[in-house]
């Protein structure tokens, strides 16, 4: 009888040393696992600066959306592409808010100085709102491939009071890198910034053409 409540007392020591060794384990995981890491898109990366016109007051307004982007990459997860028909998602590099909208607040805090005027609303607007000029953008692709470059795909049009003016697919891309994360968003953010200052010069001459009529 003394031996079994001896071998009981040990069986429970053995399973006690077991949960304290996973335990102190799980915690090592724990600690060595790096911190979910969160990033934002810029428009104006590598933005002659020198070409960067007043801020005005008055003069047509300009509406932009709506942008759309594939339900694919609008997710928290930044996107790698392996192959063309083959992505990697990380758990570990996130976007701090929606792609899309993210897209929509870098073009709106840039284009005011691109453009001269800071007369811009952003997509819905109110049914009282009036427009003079409407930009719609369709992002086709936007992610970094196998490769380590970064590539944006946009089709957009530019709208003068509702009626078409331009229609255009537009293609950037700069080096980015498979596994630095800092990197990608550089290099996409350089993607967007290219797109901005492409409706920017288009937009302006189109007011000006307008303007001189």
């Amino acid at each position: 009888m003394k031996f079994g409540v001896e071998g009981d007392m040990k069986s429970r020591a053995v399973f006690a040393s077991g949960i304290i060794v996973l335990t102190l384990l799980l915690s090592g995981c724990a600690h060595d696992r790096q911190p979910v890491q969160f990033y934002r898109l810029n428009a104006d990366a590598g933005v002659d600066r020198t070409r960067l016109v007043p801020v005005a007051t008055q003069g047509p307004v300009i509406g932009l959306g709506p942008i759309r982007i594939p339900e694919y990459l609008n997710r928290p997860q930044m996107v790698i592409a392996i192959t063309d028909n083959q992505y990697q998602l990380s758990e570990d590099h996130r976007w701090a808010e929606r792609l899309d909208q993210n897209i929509s607040l870098a073009l709106f805090k840039t284009l005011p100085s691109q453009l001269g005027t800071d007369r811009l609303v952003r997509y819905p607007w109110s049914q009282r709102q009036v427009v003079d000029y409407q930009v719609g953008i369709d992002v086709l692709e936007f992610n970094v491939d196998a490769s380590g470059q970064s590539r944006l795909i946009a089709q957009w049009f530019v709208k003068h009071k509702d009626k078409p003016a331009i229609d255009k697919r537009s293609v950037y891309q700069f080096p980015a890198s498979t596994t630095d994360y800092a990197v990608m968003v550089k290099a996409q953010s350089q993607c967007l910034s290219k797109l901005g200052e492409d409706i920017a010069v288009t937009l302006r001459q189109l007011m000006a053409s307008e303007g001189g009529k």
